[in-house]
């Protein structure tokens, strides 16, 4: 089976990682941040006119460093493993990375995460068709709803952002959560 994967927030815990460094740039406390349930990737509407300039000035420094989450090299590995082909596809452009490529191999390489193809695009749902998956991992829910607008499932994982996500979507809290499905 092609498994479509995504990698912040569902392969790495991005959102925790980032928080010092949003604090640093819009110049808060983490801790303030945190207690409003902000990070780099909800950033409020008044922060929006600064957010290119934000993710321009740490995504290429940073983002190679992001700590994974448990077990998710170890589960992408025993996916492989039993056959299945992983397909990294990304939200990640040049409007924010130098290379936003070279940058995301650099992480997936830190990380120990292996796969058969990379994609970095917006556009998740014509990824997942072109490359006929069958299944996309992701943290938001809109791309797991555009995913299955084109046939395949989708697996939402859990992440500070995504609570009240519609409760129709399969969601999954682990790395060991989303092998078993798989699996079974």
């Amino acid at each position: 089976m092609n498994i479509a994967v995504d990698i912040d927030d569902t392969l790495t815990d991005t959102y925790h990682y980032f928080l010092p460094f949003t604090a640093e740039f819009f110049g808060m406390s983490a801790e303030e941040l945190e207690r409003r349930g902000i990070s780099y990737c909800n950033m409020p509407r008044e922060w929006k006119a600064r957010e290119t300039e934000f993710l321009k000035r740490y995504c290429d420094s940073k983002v190679p460093f992001t700590p994974f989450k448990e077990d998710a090299a170890q589960s992408i590995s025993l996916l492989r493993s039993l056959g299945h082909r992983i397909i990294i596809i990304t939200g990640r452009t040049s409007d924010f990375y130098t290379d936003p490529y070279a940058t995301t191999r650099e992480e997936l390489r830190l990380g120990g995460i292996e796969y058969d193809n990379l994609i970095c695009t917006l556009e998740k749902a014509d990824a997942c068709r072109r490359e006929k998956n069958v299944l996309l991992i992701d943290d938001l829910p809109s791309n797991c709803f555009a995913a299955m607008e084109t046939g395949a499932k989708a697996l939402l994982f859990d992440s500070p952002t995504n609570q009240n996500a519609d409760p129709s979507l399969r969601r999954v809290h682990s790395w060991k959560e989303a092998v078993d499905i798989i699996i079974s």
